[in-house]
């Protein structure tokens, strides 16, 4: 078999299935717990910042009202179409990556492998301190990194609206989901549209940049009209909204944050001593994710590792095309 391919999405699909499966075990074990759990966010009378996540609950208490199961179900149900949905988007990317299509059969084996190990090695974390809006976060973040790298098939002027329109409206969808992600996530993007690896993205670099800010202003006006009219009676309570001393003074909260985030240290790494050649959606995408991870330490729980896993997982691609030119360099050219 000289392609990984039908090993790799039967797999990955394996991945995901069993992913879920102990997901719903998660969101049952809570519902059993209090049966009213999530309630509060349905009903509006949930605290900052889980009551401005409101887009998965939503959609799940439609299914709950309209489809005769238990929000655990809709949860379950959401988490399954979107953790499918990030994993094969993804892959269909690593594929397309210079890096996979100049490699010989055994470095696209070693990649596809690294692929499935980095997947299952994300998605064991769902369920330390799970939300619900963890995989549409990924799955918001997975379809915007496609739309940015492939050319659509459609005239110019078709595919230029298609695909700034697809961000945009990913960008609102997320707003009402968790608008932080998206925010980074495009700020990244203005930032490299501003050198000359600008040009590497599927849109031409001034269409793509305009695209970023409006969908920057888009996320960030959603979670201002969710903050300032539909909920502003939603307040924190005892939880402060700046974690930066705590993230610092507390050791135990380092453990899990250095287990999960040690790929993306080594990618960036890699980065910055110049042995990876990102494409420029790539580069975009640790720039966001460098945003972002700024952003989490100073209001974030860096031990609640599943904030990240939406640039984790969208960063699997790259590192694996990492990886493989690190590992391989040519050693094995496509014949």
């Amino acid at each position: 078999m000289r392609s990984p391919r039908t090993v790799a999405r039967t797999l990955l699909a394996f991945v995901v299935g069993s992913t879920c499966f102990a997901d719903y075990w998660e969101y049952s074990r809570q519902y059993h717990a209090d049966p009213q759990t999530w309630m509060d966010v349905v009903q509006g009378a949930a605290g900052a910042p889980q009551q401005y996540r409101i887009g998965v609950v939503w959609v799940a208490d439609l299914l709950r009202r309209h489809g005769q199961m238990g929000l655990r179900h809709g949860f379950t149900l959401i988490d399954l179409a979107c953790a499918a949905a990030t994993g094969f988007l993804l892959y269909s990317l690593f594929e397309r990556s210079a890096a996979y299509r100049a490699a010989g059969a055994g470095a696209r084996w070693f990649g596809a492998a690294a692929f499935v190990f980095l997947a299952q090695y994300y998605f064991a974390w769902i369920a330390w301190y799970q939300r619900p809006e963890t995989m549409a976060s990924a799955a918001a973040v997975a379809a915007t990194l496609w739309l940015m790298t492939v050319r659509l098939p459609l005239s110019r002027g078709a595919s230029m609206a298609v695909a700034a329109g697809g961000m945009l409206g990913v960008a609102a969808v997320q707003g009402f989901i968790r608008p932080d992600v998206v925010f980074a996530l495009h700020l990244g993007v203005l930032a490299v549209c501003l050198t000359r690896a600008g040009d590497g993205f599927a849109l031409p670099r001034g269409v793509q940049a305009a695209t970023s800010a409006l969908a920057v202003l888009v996320a960030g006006g959603v979670q201002m009209y969710l903050m300032h009219v539909v909920y502003p009676h939603a307040g924190y309570g005892t939880t402060p909204v700046f974690e930066l001393a705590l993230n610092f003074t507390q050791p135990l909260r380092w453990v899990p944050f250095a287990l999960f985030m040690l790929p993306w240290a080594w990618v960036a790494a890699m980065l910055a001593r110049g042995r990876w050649r990102a494409e420029a959606p790539g580069l975009a995408l640790m720039g966001g994710s460098a945003i972002y991870v700024g952003l989490w330490f100073a209001v974030g729980c860096i031990d609640e590792v599943r904030i990240f896993m939406p640039y984790a997982l969208a960063l699997i691609p790259a590192t694996c095309a990492c990886a493989m030119e690190e590992f391989f360099d040519g050693q094995e050219a496509v014949p």
